[in-house]
């Protein structure tokens, strides 16, 4: 990358990437600043024309084409934020890697472009505050459902060393060295580029960010030559780092199982040095190498525009030389690697900086072919789940359709194809409509100045009518009643625009709310049952304080589980209590030993019975009174012995239903004890998984403690070897010093024997 990162951000690799590679070609702008006052007293003419209407620029003989021109007779140069940067800060919340670059001879005004040497004030213009303004709205509005992680590194590449502008000055390693330490670059396993050890700072707002470019830029290296007073002697990138964390899904997500999503992107604004001829600038000495050294680091930038520009080279797989220069190997990515990326080629109108113009010019029709391929950089994790979130859509949709027969695949297939077909247009549709949108809207500020004009004809109008003279009607307009009308009419057009798009969007609620219905029911009957596929959990490692809310979480579940499984055992023992108030065998046995003399009582009852019917039965042929007399005895005895029989039939249906009313009872006491073991089992293994869960939670915090400890350790030594080899760099200076001295003294002492002696030989030759 071609911004210093802190080892703990992931880098943005390949494997990284959950979207496929969108390849798309570097946009190139051209800004033509006006004649400066230098130029206008050597006398120096406009020789720069520009196409109206068409970004075109003709040069002499020379005519080139580019994608936006700005300055001369074209657009005007305050709507380069609005056309060439604003969708790139669109793309940064996507989660793209951005890049603006400026480019041109020295002197062509792309410091000033950029806005490097932004100092706070609020009519400042430049590129850089406005990406900064426009930044912390965007983060403002998205802090709803998304968390920001906002960075800012500052770096300058001077005589082809990069240092950091952001260092702090009050350092004990700044105090103790002479110089500036430089910082050394580093490649990663998977090829990005980072810097080691350069200063990444968080920021909250725009102040705070503006606070660290100024400071910054105060400490870039500048000199003044014939042609630039004020002239950058380095080349300087300011990124722009932002890890966002979606924490709800968005809307036009199928899956409901997105819990986050976590997006990191750069945003790289480069201000590079101007290109420069010794002859013209005049320089000499230190600026003459300051001078062949920029001059070194914009020719190997050349050499990769131009391997990248070459489409048959670029087939052929030809060698890029990134290497060469510490510019190029810091811009790998944003010149055909993974970045969306606009060129600003700064030229300068006058005939006296012609041969440099088209050069710049030149320099810039190359970059036009060179063809990036930017990609979402998202979490690994976080892609694979929507890797394999995506697969398990796509078996569900084949599975479903495999139902009904192959003719439903290649149904699925023709979907298929015409979903890619349908994204593919619905893109094209999108750029169109940003296009629309811009359009709209220089359309509207040429609305409000033509009402504005109207306004103030009216008005004057309505003076003159009045009798006033056309004097008191040209000085009454003050700028201040012009700045009220300007507000009052982009008030009324807002309000106007406001009213429209309520009522269309109340039209379309009211129109398509059936068919939106109607479409569900559909979609719904053709689901039919579906499938049921469990979805696959990804966990994966995560910093300190997340950890620990994890846990902390973990442990209030876990207790909770707890305290609801001691309740359910409070009320299981309660009810066992209420079982064994009574001594239910005691009853049992009771009611089964008058159950049995019931038993035995009916037997004997229903014996007697029987004796009296065979006593009737021998009365029965009898006549005599005597007879009579028994038979109606025995009659009234066993109707009377029937009644008890079935008074103890039913006493022993009692019983029995007594008994069985205990077996329940004894079967639900039984049911009761085996729930209660139960719950004591799981209370028994809840408490040993709450144990383990702090047993792990302990042993990790203790490694996390005792890598922390070692890596302060590490920051010591290495601290202490700073410390060493800044107090050895001194001290051989010290002695270089001591032996320059000797050394000098010694020429001098040789060239006063040296004239002695040549004096002397003079003498003696007269």
């Amino acid at each position: 990358k071609p911004s210093a990162e802190i080892p703990r951000v992931l880098p943005m690799g390949s494997s990284d990437m959950a979207s496929q590679p969108q390849s798309d070609s570097v946009k190139v702008a051209v800004n033509v600043r006006p004649l400066i006052t230098p130029e206008l007293v050597l006398g120096c003419t406009d020789c720069v024309t520009v196409t109206p209407g068409e970004p075109q620029v003709q040069i002499g003989p020379h005519v080139f084409t580019y994608d936006h021109v700005y300055g001369s007779t074209g657009s005007s140069s305050s709507l380069i934020f609005e056309q060439c940067v604003y969708p790139l800060v669109d793309s940064l919340f996507c989660g793209y890697n951005t890049t603006v670059l400026a480019y041109g001879q020295t002197g062509s005004g792309k410091t000033y472009t950029m806005g490097t040497n932004y100092s706070g004030e609020s009519n400042c213009g430049g590129i850089i505050p406005q990406v900064m303004e426009t930044i912390f709205k965007k983060a403002d509005a998205m802090k709803g459902d998304t968390e920001f992680l906002i960075r800012v590194s500052f770096i300058e590449i001077f005589k082809e060393e990069v240092f950091d502008l952001l260092d702090d000055p009050g350092s004990v390693a700044k105090a103790a060295a002479p110089a500036r330490v430089p910082i050394q670059i580093r490649e990663t396993a998977n090829g990005s580029i980072t810097l080691a050890g350069v200063t990444e700072a968080e920021v909250k707002s725009k102040e705070e960010m503006a606070l660290h470019l100024a400071r910054g830029s105060l400490s870039r290296a500048t000199g003044s030559t014939n042609m630039n007073s004020q002239s950058s002697r380095s080349h300087a990138i300011f990124t722009i780092s932002i890890e966002q964390k979606r924490t709800s899904s968005s809307a036009s997500e199928k899956s409901t199982s997105n819990e986050y999503d976590i997006l990191s992107s750069k945003f790289h604004l480069v201000d590079l040095a101007g290109s420069e001829r010794a002859k013209r600038t005049g320089a000499d000495g230190l600026r003459l190498k300051e001078g062949i050294h920029i001059n070194r680091g914009l020719l190997a930038l050349g050499n990769v525009i131009s391997a990248l520009g070459d489409e048959k080279k670029r087939k052929e797989g030809a060698f890029v030389p990134y290497r060469d220069s510490k510019l190029t190997r810091l811009l790998q990515d944003s010149l055909g690697g993974n970045s969306k990326t606009v060129m600003i080629a700064c030229i300068s109108p006058a005939d006296s900086n012609a041969e440099e113009t088209i050069n710049t010019l030149k320099y810039a029709n190359r970059a036009r072919n060179i063809q990036n391929k930017a990609v979402i950089n998202r979490d690994p994790v976080t892609a694979e789940m929507q890797k394999l979130r995506s697969q398990l859509e796509q078996l569900q949709s084949e599975l479903l359709f495999s139902r009904s027969g192959s003719a439903a695949l290649e149904e699925l297939q023709l979907l298929q194809q015409k979903v890619s077909l349908l994204e593919l247009k619905n893109s094209e549709l999108y750029c169109e409509l940003k296009e629309r949108e811009m359009s709209c809207e220089q359309l509207a500020q040429r609305a409000i100045a033509t009402q504005l004009e109207k306004d103030q004809l009216m008005l004057k109008l309505e003076s003159a009518r009045n009798g006033k003279s056309w004097d008191d009607i040209e000085n009454a307009g003050s700028e201040q009643d012009v700045d009220l009308m300007k507000t009052y009419i982009s008030k009324i057009q807002q309000l106007e625009a406001e009213v429209t798009r309520q009522k269309f969007t109340t039209a379309c609620r009211n129109g398509l709310h059936d068919r939106l219905a109607l479409d569900k029911g559909m979609l719904l009957d053709d689901l039919g049952s579906g499938c049921e596929v469990g979805t696959l959990e990804v966990s994966s490692e995560v910093d300190e304080e997340e950890k620990e809310r994890e846990h902390s979480s973990i442990q209030e579940k876990l207790d909770m589980e707890l305290q609801d499984l001691d309740k359910r055992l409070q009320q299981k023992e309660a009810e066992m209590k209420q079982f064994a108030k009574s001594d239910t065998s005691v009853l049992k046995q009771h009611y089964e030993t008058k159950l049995h003399e019931m038993e035995q009582e009916k037997r004997a009852f229903q014996k007697e019975i029987e004796d009296l019917r065979h006593a009737l039965a021998k009365l029965s042929s009898s006549t005599d009174e005597c007879s009579h007399k028994m038979k109606d005895n025995y009659l009234q005895k066993l109707s009377m012995l029937e009644n008890q029989v079935s008074q103890l039939k039913k006493k022993q249906d009692a019983h029995q239903q007594l008994l069985r009313q205990k077996q329940k009872s004894d079967d639900a006491a039984m049911r009761l004890q085996g729930e209660i073991q139960r719950i004591k089992s799981q209370k028994v293994q809840l408490q040993q998984k709450i144990k383990q869960e702090s047993e792990q939670f302990r042993s990790w915090k203790a490694a996390r403690e005792k890598e922390v400890l070692q890596l302060k350790k590490e920051g010591r030594r290495n601290e202490y070897e700073m410390h060493k080899l800044l107090a050895l760099n001194q001290k051989q200076k010290m002695v270089l010093q001591r032996k320059t001295e000797e050394a000098t003294m010694a020429t001098k002492r040789l060239k006063d024997l040296l004239e002695a002696k040549k004096s002397t030989r003079d003498a003696h030759g007269k």
